[in-house]
């Protein structure tokens, strides 16, 4: 499957709260069809921030024609040396085509361009296949928070640590 990876655009937020409410509603089923699909406006405005402390950047997924197949968001702690995976979705026609490897490995250039010491993240207990993803992207089993977002629904968290050699 041709995509390139991009930093997110304005153009890009309806498509990609389109892929994060149905990306979340594969694993929530009931639970989500509550939650808003939104237009993009909340895309819009959080999908890039800069501080003297702290970058807060969205990639997408991109075919060829344009259609976005992916997002991820994702922070660099500059004063923690601490970053964070807050968000990552894909198409569900599309899961298992390495689409989320390809925009992980792009948010790993800027965490180790900045030496993150350690990468954080989060996913619920019931999405086996979230799990086994950032398993095999070296991310391990860190804790567990009991009835997180949802009640009965736990959230794992995750974490990867990183090394220099200088």
């Amino acid at each position: 499957m041709d995509f390139l990876v991009r930093k997110f655009e304005d153009r890009d937020a309806a498509r990609v709260s389109e892929i994060m409410y149905e990306s979340f509603k594969t694993v929530f089923k009931e639970m989500w069809e509550k939650e808003e699909k939104g237009n993009g406006d909340y895309w819009k405005e959080h999908a890039h921030a800069e501080s003297p402390t702290s970058i807060i950047t969205s990639y997408v997924a991109e075919q060829a024609d344009g259609t976005v197949i992916g997002f991820l968001n994702i922070e660099a702690n500059l004063q923690r040396k601490l970053g964070i995976l807050h968000s990552i979705g894909v198409d569900p026609n599309i899961f298992a085509k390495g689409v989320g490897k390809a925009m992980v490995a792009e948010a790993e250039k800027l965490w180790k361009k900045h030496r993150m010491r350690k990468v954080y993240t989060c996913t619920s207990h019931i999405n086996q296949r979230a799990f086994a993803f950032y398993k095999s992207l070296g991310f391990e089993q860190e804790g567990l928070l009991k009835s997180h977002f949802f009640d009965g629904i736990d959230e794992i968290q995750l974490g990867k640590f990183y090394k220099y050699d200088d």
